[in-house]
Formats: C-alpha cells, structure tokens, sequence
C-alpha cells in the first residue's frame, strides 16, 4: 500500500450547516470538543471522503478539486473508513483559533493516518481554514503552532 503518497495539505475555509454535532467521534483525552472539528473528524472516521471534501471546501473557489487526487486515493485505501479515532493534540489561541491533530486507527496497521485542522472564528462562526493528512506523523505535526 503506498500510502506515502496520500500526503495533502490544502489551506480550505469552510461553514458547516446549522446542525453541528451534538458529542465527539474521537477520544478527546479530556480536550473539549469544537463542534466544526468534530463534524469534520466524523466524515474522515467514517470513511465518507466526498462528503468530506465537500463539507471543508465550501468557500473554495475549486470545491473538492482542492483536495486533487486525495479524495479518491483515501477512498481507495480506506473504504470502510478506520477503526477508531483519538484527539492527540489540542491547541487553543486567545482570539479563537483551535488546533487539533487526530489519529485515525488504520484496520491491520500499527501506524495511524493523522489529521490536523485548524479552526478560527470568521463572521463569528468557527470555520477551518487548514487541513493536512499523512501517514507520518511528522508531516502533520509539522502545521501544529
């Protein structure tokens, strides 16, 4: 499985609909949720990578083109999604911006892909404006602030 080349980074803005999700999908390790981050964890558990894609691109000139080629290569990789998933990192910034790195437990695999997102407030919503997922840890860690 070439994984190596599932590396993406994308700086995406997004608003999610008015129904944010009410409790978290990942273990949080006492970190409290922000519910845009965690409706955008739920797609990438689950395995629903178009209706990822969709969800953090929507003020993106491209839309889903943003993602190239990764949209189709997680689902070819992953399409059941992963086992399970755990907010390792969580950073929050006076003024609002969050930061999260997640790990998303890969079904016979000892090492996980990681997710980072960054959330702010825009027009007084929390929306992500960053996201970035890999295989290697320090690829993602690289973004955390």
């Amino acid at each position: 499985m070439a994984m190596k080349h599932l590396l993406h980074a994308a700086a995406i803005a997004f608003v999610l609909p008015g129904s944010a999700m009410a409790q978290t999908v990942c273990d949080m390790g006492g970190a409290a949720p922000v519910p845009v981050l965690e409706t955008a964890k739920a797609s990438f558990l689950s395995g629903d990578f178009e209706t990822f894609a969709r969800t953090t691109t929507r003020l993106m000139p491209q839309g889903p083109a943003a993602f190239g080629e990764g949209t189709s290569q997680l689902m070819g990789l992953f399409p059941d999604g992963f086992e399970s998933c755990q907010t390792v990192a969580q950073r929050r910034d006076v003024g609002g911006m969050v930061q999260e790195v997640s790990t998303f437990n890969i079904a016979g695999q000892s090492s996980p892909m990681s997710l980072y997102l960054l959330a702010m407030p825009v027009r007084g919503e929390m929306q992500i404006s960053l996201i970035t997922f890999n295989t290697r840890m320090g690829a993602v860690l690289e973004e955390l602030r």
